[in-house]
């Protein structure tokens, strides 16, 4: 069994990390445009402050009236762009 030992100088492993990071800083997703940031998602309590409705009525609108979420492991969260649609939409 041949055995192969390499000795890079520390020279050598940061120039090699300065390509590898250049080449990262570079990459783009395909189909994803750069200016695109993920949207925050808020709780529910910050919902309900958001739109200054109780608890309760978030619950409500969650379970009855459609209201846009997403559920993590039983903890609903919110979407504050699709929040105000939702309400543009609702008005009384």
């Amino acid at each position: 069994m041949a055995i192969q030992l390499y000795s890079y100088s520390k020279n050598d492993l940061e120039k090699a990390v300065e390509i590898i990071l250049s080449k990262a800083e570079s990459f783009i997703i395909p189909g994803k445009k750069s200016e695109e940031q993920p949207e925050d998602l808020i709780s529910q309590t910050e919902a309900s402050k958001f739109l200054h409705v109780s608890i309760p009525t978030i619950i409500d609108w969650r379970k009855n009236k459609n209201l846009p979420h997403y559920n993590f492991s039983g903890r609903f969260y919110y979407s504050k762009k699709e929040l105000l649609e939702y309400g543009r939409r609702n008005r009384k």
